[in-house]
């Protein structure tokens, strides 16, 4: 018979097991696992940072470069030579706005072609040029001036010479790539751009708009000035420009348009002309008198004596009908420049 005192011993030796709550035990999982747990959350955003950096980052930076548009203020071709020039390009990059900007763009070189000129389906580059690192933020002025081009695809030069002097309307692609950096990441992106720009539509509009006979006077016989529209933004260096001077498909004579340089707008230009026989000087009276054309073609231009190919090749594929029109600004109401 077990005593009270005995009863006692067995109810001290008992040990009872109190079942724990889930609060109590997801506590006492990470008071255990805590550096477990601690890994997996590194891995998994070490795992989010590569997805955004490589995954999803380029594309949105690809998309900031490709809402950009460029314009062209201003474009320049001088010092020309057989082999070189010197390319000057005022423009406005468009769009690097709302996300982009505080975008930073790196220098990068792009590279100039004609928009439907394709080699094996790759691009023609006519040229290449440095683009200056830029900050996104509103527009993007760009400027360069007097950069120096070496010219490796003569056949590529000569196709957008030809373009240039031809065209209405052009198409030129610009193309490069570029690192795009947003806060602390950077990334690869390409640029690709197409502009259009008007052309010098085979100088259509010329008109000669002051003539005046001389004697003795070795460079030429008849001189005067001759309006030459420019549409584009382009100005070129053209040197001496020869010109073959006919009337009804007769020839009149040669004549030269002394260190062209050919702006944007509406300009006149001096020349000095020799027309033989003599009989043809009346005839250019007779010409002048009734307000009729001229057909007016070139050989080529060169600068100190030396031809420059690239540039003469369009000119000597041009021929433009010319106004001999002495009242021309007296009738349009303005000064000549």
């Amino acid at each position: 018979m077990s005593t009270s005192s005995d009863r006692k011993v067995e109810e001290a030796g008992h040990i009872s097991h109190v079942q724990l709550t889930r609060g109590q035990r997801v506590k006492a999982h990470f008071r255990k696992w805590w550096w477990a747990h601690l890994i997996n959350f590194c891995v998994f955003v070490v795992v989010v940072m590569i997805v955004a950096v490589y995954g999803i980052i380029p594309p949105v930076a690809q998309k900031l470069i490709d809402k950009t548009t460029l314009s062209i203020n201003a474009f320049s071709i001088t010092s020309p030579t057989g082999t070189s020039f010197k390319l000057g390009m005022d423009g406005t990059i468009k769009g690097a706005t709302g996300p982009a900007d505080h975008a930073v763009i790196d220098s990068f070189p792009v590279k100039l072609f004609l928009d439907d000129v394709r080699v094996n389906g790759d691009i023609r580059p006519i040229l290449e040029f440095p683009v200056p690192k830029a900050h996104g933020g509103g527009d993007i002025h760009v400027l360069q001036n007097d950069i120096p081009i070496s010219i490796t695809d003569e056949g590529a030069l000569d196709q957008y010479a030809s373009r240039l002097m031809d065209s209405v309307e052009m198409r030129v692609g610009l193309r490069g790539r570029t690192t795009i950096h947003l806060g602390a990441i950077h990334t690869d992106v390409n640029y690709n751009e197409v502009v259009q720009l008007k052309g010098l539509n085979k100088l259509t509009g010329m008109v000669i708009t002051k003539y005046t006979l001389h004697t003795n006077n070795s460079e030429g016989n008849v001189g005067g000035d001759v309006l030459i529209p420019n549409p584009t933004v382009t100005t070129i260096e053209m040197g001496d420009v020869g010109l073959k001077i006919s009337y009804k498909g007769a020839a009149m004579g040669t004549g030269v348009i002394k260190n062209l340089i050919l702006k944007p707008g509406n300009h006149t230009y001096g020349f000095m002309s020799h027309i033989t026989p003599d009989d043809n000087i009346l005839k250019l009276a007779t010409v002048a008198i009734q307000k009729d054309s001229l057909t007016i073609g070139s050989n080529g231009t060169s600068i100190n004596g030396v031809k420059i190919p690239w540039l003469s090749k369009p000119l000597e594929t041009m021929e433009s009908t010319v106004p001999i029109n002495t009242d021309y600004f007296k009738e349009k109401g303005i000064s000549p420049s």
